[in-house]
């Protein structure tokens, strides 16, 4: 994630592990037991609430959002506003067990 995408993301990532505790702590049970993985179980729990996430950022933060993707050549570009937007749930996700597994060394 950029500068960009960080400051508007990032405090909104960090309720999702506030506001789902027990999802939060399955995860990191889950990383912690079984190494690194593609995917964890307690991941399908996150899903709804990245999507509401999303649908619920103001016009103006996923304007900034879309032209900030549109903005890295090395990303794929996509031909509609709704797709880059799904495209930052997969990389909230990623952000979210990337904290999880942080969280888990200290465990």
């Amino acid at each position: 994630m950029t500068k960009v995408e960080r400051e508007i993301l990032s405090k909104s990532i960090s309720n999702l592990s506030k506001n789902f505790k027990v999802e939060w702590q399955l995860l990191k049970e889950q990383i912690f037991d079984y190494g690194y993985q593609s995917f964890y179980p307690a991941q399908d729990e996150f899903t709804k609430p990245i999507h509401f996430l999303v649908a619920n950022l103001s016009d103006e933060e996923k304007r900034v959002l879309i032209n900030e993707w549109k903005s890295k050549s090395e990303r794929i570009q996509f031909e509609s506003d709704e797709r880059y937007l799904s495209q930052y749930e997969l990389y909230i996700m990623e952000e979210l067990v990337s904290r999880a597994s942080k969280a888990t060394c200290r465990m």
